[in-house]
C-alpha cells in the first residue's frame, strides 16, 4: 500500500481517524478521548489490525473461492492465507482516493477494474461526524458490462474489557459447515443468543444473524461507556465474530450473508444484490456512542 497522509475529523467530543491508503479504514473513532472503535495497532498500515475496514464487492466467505454466474465459473484469488475462502472482497485491501474532507466530514472512493474479475467497479464511504456520533456509508456501482451480484458492509473492532456486554435484537443464525462457511438458517438458540444483553465473555461466535433492524447495544460497565451500532435497511445482516479469549470483537452490519452468490439457485432471502450495469448499492453504518452513568 502507498502512504498517504491520515484524515482527522473532529466535531465536539468526537474525533475519527481515516486511513485512506489502509485499506479506506477506520483508524480510530474516539469519544472525550475514549475508543469507541478499537484503536488501531500494530502495523497500521495493514487493515486487519485497524479500528474498522470496509466490506465490498461482497462479505464474508465465498467458498473456495469459487461461484458459477450467468453461464460462468469464476476463481477469485484466496486472499487472506491460511484462510480457505475468498473473504470480504478486496476494498479493504487497496488504496483509497480522497474526494473530499472537511473539519466534520469526508468522501473516499475506490474504482476497481483489473484484479477481482468478474467484479468491476466503483466504491465510495462517506463519513459525518454528527452530535450523535459516526454516520459511514459505504457504497458501489457496477461499472462492468454485465449483471453481476454485489453486497457491502462494515467490519468494525472493539475493544473486549472486563465486563463488556453485547445486545441486539436477530431473529436467525447461518450455521457454518466444517470450512467455516454459511450453510443453514435456523432460529437464534441459547449458546449464540445475545438478544438480552450477554456477557461478551461467555460467547463464541463467528456466525452471520439475520433479522437486524433495531440495532445493537455494547456496554463497558466498568468505564461507564456504551455504544449503539445501527445499520439502514441494506445492512440488514450482522456479522458477530468474538474468538475465545481475543483482545477485541466485531460486531458488522452488512448487506448479505456468506457464500450467498453459491446460493442464488436455491434461496432468495440472502440479502445478496444483482447490479445491473450503472446500478448501485449503498448502506449506512451509524456508531453512537454514549456514557451509561
Amino acid at each position: 500500500m502507498i502512504e498517504a497522509p491520515l484524515l482527522r475529523l473532529h466535531h465536539r467530543s468526537l474525533e475519527l481517524v481515516i486511513d485512506p491508503a489502509g485499506g479506506g479504514s477506520i483508524r480510530s473513532f474516539r469519544n472525550d478521548g475514549f475508543d469507541v472503535v478499537r484503536a488501531g495497532v500494530r502495523d497500521l498500515r495493514d487493515p486487519i489490525f485497524q479500528g474498522s475496514f470496509p466490506l465490498v464487492p461482497f462479505v464474508g466467505r465465498i467458498d473456495r473461492g469459487r461461484f458459477t454466474f450467468g453461464g460462468e465459473q469464476y476463481q477469485l484469488p484466496l486472499n487472506f492465507h491460511p484462510e480457505l475462502h475468498a473473504i470480504h472482497g478486496d476494498g479493504w485491501m487497496s488504496s483509497w482516493t480522497v474526494a473530499d474532507q472537511a473539519d466534520e466530514h469526508a468522501a473516499l472512493v475506490f474504482h476497481h477494474e483489473h484484479r477481482w474479475v468478474p467484479f468491476r467497479y466503483r466504491a465510495w464511504q462517506r463519513f459525518e461526524l454528527t452530535d450523535q456520533g459516526l454516520v459511514a456509508e459505504i457504497g458501489v456501482r457496477n461499472t462492468g458490462d454485465k449483471p453481476m451480484p454485489f453486497g457491502i458492509g462494515h467490519h468494525p473492532y472493539f475493544d473486549r474489557r472486563p465486563g463488556t456486554t453485547l445486545e441486539a435484537e436477530v431473529d436467525g443464525v447461518w450455521l457454518n459447515d466444517e470450512f467455516n462457511v454459511s450453510k443453514e438458517l435456523v432460529p437464534v438458540p441459547a449458546w449464540a443468543d445475545f438478544r438480552r444483553e450477554r456477557a461478551v465473555e461467555d460467547l463464541a461466535l463467528d456466525h452471520i444473524f439475520t433479522g437486524f433492524r433495531t440495532g445493537a447495544t455494547i456496554r463497558w460497565p466498568n468505564e461507564g461507556r456504551g455504544v449503539r451500532i445501527q445499520g439502514d435497511a441494506v445492512l440488514g445482516h450482522l456479522i458477530v465474530y468474538i474468538p475465545p479469549g481475543g483482545d477485541s470483537f466485531c460486531v458488522e452490519p452488512i448487506s448479505h450473508v456468506a457464500n450467498a452468490i453459491n446460493m442464488l439457485d436455491s434461496r432468495t432471502d440472502t440479502g445478496l444484490r444483482i447490479l445491473q450495469p450503472g446500478e448501485e448499492l449503498a448502506g449506512v453504518m451509524k456508531l453512537l456512542p454514549f456514557r451509561s452513568r
